[in-house]
């Protein structure tokens, strides 16, 4: 096993300890401020074990490699790209200038 691996398992354990002290004072905490602060070092603790995990699969080779689905308009979107940015209003047989918003007309 490479010895990045074992690193990983190794910080793993060691972010698990922590989180386990975490939960420990905050479950005997007194004042409900250090109570809440307790709970977000958790949370972020447990997602920093989630995060280790995946490291570990990866390197490992364990992560099943996920076939590219074809792009779809809410992909592009996604990417920022608007779908109406070459023409494709007019060449619906939409006339943007004709579009109001309040006493401003878009131009095309």
């Amino acid at each position: 096993m490479s010895s990045s691996i074992e690193a990983l398992k190794h910080a793993v354990q060691l972010e698990e300890q922590a989180l386990d002290q975490y939960i420990i004072a905050m479950d005997n905490a007194v004042h409900a401020e250090t109570k809440e602060t307790l709970k977000e070092y958790a949370d972020d603790k447990q997602q920093k074990i989630d995060t280790l995990s995946w490291m570990i699969m990866a390197e490992s080779g364990d992560l099943e490699k996920e076939e590219k689905a074809p792009e779809t308009g809410g992909e592009k979107l996604a990417a920022g790209k608007c779908p109406f940015s070459k023409g494709e209003l007019k060449e619906m047989g939409f006339d943007a200038s004709q579009f109001t918003m309040g006493d401003e007309h878009f131009k095309s």
